[in-house]
């Protein structure tokens, strides 16, 4: 994963090179084809992600919720508390995605807690403001 483009991601904006850095070599970057589910309401998770490129739909409980696009992320609970989902998320296009595992996120906690820290902080605001 190229760092500079980490800096055009709202999540991952307000860190230096350094940082920006150390999160690349935790993340993948990946390609994902339209219709693919990503994350299944009720599975545990062990990974978040969040759009690149390309769009997502969120459903819950058989309705649809949200459509999620560049600069969202998702499957963030995987790094909170290893929750259950609580929404299915499917690639509703072509999409390009960042993917940390939550064994990846432990990781940049021992190497760079300050960045674990901001993480966790905006995954923390998202779930408060969307009310789940």
């Amino acid at each position: 994963m190229d760092p500079k483009r980490l800096s055009s991601i709202d999540l991952f904006g307000g860190l230096s090179k350094h940082q920006r850095e150390e999160v690349a070599r935790q993340a993948d970057e990946i390609d994902i084809a339209a219709g693919k589910r990503l994350i299944a309401e009720g599975k545990l998770g062990y990974e978040f992600f969040v759009i690149e490129d390309g769009t997502a739909e969120v459903v819950r409980d058989g309705e649809h919720v949200a459509d999620l696009g560049p600069g969202d992320f998702f499957g963030e609970m995987a790094l909170l508390d290893h929750a259950e989902r609580n929404a299915t998320v499917t690639a509703s296009s072509p999409m390009t995605a960042l993917v940390m595992t939550d064994q990846a996120f432990r990781r940049l906690t021992t190497n760079m807690p300050d960045v674990a820290e901001h993480i966790r902080t905006a995954c923390r605001a998202r779930t408060l403001s969307l009310g789940e």
